[in-house]
């Protein structure tokens, strides 16, 4: 099953000021043979559907909030170099 993360980009030390921001990407995932990205496994019933369905959405929603603290934490931390 796909597998989504977050890439949280800002500033390093040297690099001229930015606003940081974030990537949301598809870090696990399988293809067919005609190149598609699968996000699931094969299903075949209605159950298989909703878990698989459930477990995206749960993975999403972590995503969320990942992003969410990484991308303050890393505006915070841009604030306070500038203040220097």
């Amino acid at each position: 099953m796909a597998e989504i993360s977050v890439l949280t980009v800002a500033p390093r030390k040297g690099d001229l000021p930015f606003t940081p921001y974030s990537h949301i990407y598809l870090s696990s995932h399988s293809t067919d043979d005609s190149g598609r990205i699968l996000m699931s496994p094969q299903l075949m019933n209605d159950r298989e559907i909703d878990e698989t369905i459930n477990q995206l959405i749960e993975q999403l929603e972590k995503v969320r909030k990942k992003t969410k603290k990484e991308l303050q934490k890393k505006k915070l931390q841009l604030h306070e170099s500038l203040q220097k």
